[in-house]
């Protein structure tokens, strides 16, 4: 039988998918997420009521290990091997009120061996219940069979895992669909033998806890926490010159400091962190996560370097004509690592390696840089260094590994959430508000149709924000063709759906 098949093929007569996000059986969430091997037609994603549900009841279950540190709703076990499964969930409350469950259900037991799936139900006191009731009809079968199903799929597939915890601990509309969509997807084409027994005799010693190991997690994620909600050390008020302070970025309540980074600020702020990298997808806000960190410890920005266009030769100084003499004129990137101050090299995977060399020996554990003139320049005990990069974007390099090596913090940007580009937009041009929903769908079905094939291109928060600042003097569909539709770069075809896809909202 195919599960994962038969699950679009059933609902309930209220079809909306429970603490589903408002999502119903058969909605399109395209705007959200599609999945490489999505092999739709039109290339769409569709969610269902079983699946759905089934992600709703995990988490459930996991969440109970987490909060309370005991298994109120049940347990999963596993073999060595994880080709056998065994799951106990007692049903909360509210699944019954809302009549997700029928009400005499109290408790399902699954029991997985391969590809063959053995269920049972049971009443309050715990009694087998028969199979003659309505609840064994395939949507009832379904729901604690995913359930048992992904969680199993969490311990053989680092992927879905992740996806997986992250909404264990951030329930969203976007992690929801991309866990729905992947977990289809990874079994769209198996087939399952299902039966209905009482297991509840079934000897799971032996096997694995699913909460013994989730409570070594939750032990080392409350740790983590803690070591992030340490408050933030800044910088001795005399450790900078007042011509100096002028330079601590100010930026403006759009902006705030993602979390994580607390504990990177502190290590920058004692030393401990004198080169860090940022690394992510354009338009993630590396840069200003960089600014963010100067401003919250107090850490004065001297230089921002772009190496797409400004790294050179004379990125140090250069001799310069001045009264008749010829002077060396030493940069504002040398002026920090002598008096200390941070600097950040954009993009630094873009740069020519040549021009990079002098890093290698400023970013040592006695760090120095040779200028032209011959003096050698020490580096401030205050000087720290950012740089940020995209990886595998057309015009990149791999950065040489000696200089990669010298980094002490090498930190991940994720993709901004919806929340942080609607905040940011909100902002900086408050007219978008009333279509911010139709920008970020647009957003993101671009975006989906870039990844699933795998096109050569960008679309960032920053071009629906020039959009939006155009679209105050000439429309919405007027400011796409200047800054939405040339994403495409001269692509005619991608130029066309986007376009298309555009005109599907009422501006």
């Amino acid at each position: 039988m195919n599960l994962f098949q038969i699950a679009y093929k059933v609902s309930r007569t209220d079809t909306e998918i429970f603490e589903g996000f408002g999502f119903k059986h058969h909605s399109d969430a395209t705007q959200y997420y599609v999945h490489a091997n999505n092999q739709a037609y039109d290339k769409s994603t569709t969610l269902c009521q079983p699946i759905g549900e089934a992600i709703t009841l995990a988490r459930h279950l996991v969440c109970s290990m987490k909060q309370s540190g005991t298994a109120p709703l049940g347990d999963v076990w596993f073999s060595d091997d994880r080709t056998t499964a065994f799951m106990l969930v007692n049903l909360p409350d509210k699944w019954r009120d809302e009549e997700v469950v029928e009400e005499n259900v109290y408790t399902y037991r699954v029991l997985i061996k391969d590809h063959e799936l053995t269920l049972g139900a049971y009443d309050q006191r715990d009694a087998w219940i028969d199979d003659s009731i309505r609840y064994l009809q395939p949507l009832y079968k379904l729901l604690p069979l995913f359930a048992a199903l992904l969680l199993q799929e969490t311990q053989v597939n680092a992927a879905i895992d992740r996806i997986f915890q992250t909404y264990v601990d951030h329930p969203a509309a976007d992690v929801f669909v991309n866990l729905h969509e992947d977990f289809y997807q990874n079994h769209k084409a198996d087939d399952y033998d299902i039966a209905y027994e009482n297991i509840c005799a079934y000897d799971v010693s032996g096997m694995h806890s699913y909460f013994d190991s989730y409570d070594t997690i939750r032990h080392n994620k409350e740790q983590s926490q803690s070591i992030q909600n340490l408050p933030l050390i800044t910088f001795a008020d005399d450790a900078f010159t007042a011509e100096q302070k002028m330079y601590i970025p100010s930026m403006g309540k759009e902006f705030e400091l993602p979390a994580g980074l607390d504990g990177v600020c502190n290590e920058i702020a004692v030393g401990d962190a004198q080169a860090v990298l940022l690394h992510g997808p354009a338009g993630t806000g590396k840069t200003i996560s960089c600014k963010l960190m100067c401003q919250s410890i107090g850490l004065p920005l001297m230089a921002t370097v772009n190496c797409t266009e400004n790294l050179d030769e004379f990125i140090l100084g250069k001799y310069i004509p001045q009264d008749g003499d010829i002077i060396f004129k030493e940069s504002y990137v040398t002026k920090a690592i002598r008096e200390g101050g941070a600097v950040v090299f954009e993009e630094i995977n873009f740069a020519k390696p040549q021009y990079l060399a002098f890093l290698n020996s400023l970013l040592d554990d006695n760090g120095f840089v040779r200028l032209d003139n011959g003096e050698v320049v020490r580096r401030h005990p205050n000087f720290r260094f950012f740089a940020t990069m995209n990886v595998g974007y057309y015009g990149t390099r791999e950065l040489n590994q000696a200089l990669y090596n010298r980094f002490n913090a090498i930190v991940e940007i994720a993709a901004l959430s919806d929340q942080a580009i609607a905040r940011m937009l909100s902002f900086r041009v408050p007219e978008c508000v009333p279509v911010l929903d139709k920008m970020l769908s647009v957003y993101h079905k671009i975006k989906g149709k870039v990844e699933r094939e795998e096109l050569d291109v960008v679309i960032s928060p920053r071009n629906l924000e020039n959009w939006a600042h155009l679209a105050k003097q000439e429309g919405y569909v007027k400011a796409a063709e200047k800054t939405i539709v040339p994403v495409a770069r001269c692509d005619r075809s991608l130029e066309e759906a986007i376009r298309g896809i555009i005109v599907m909202y009422k501006w």
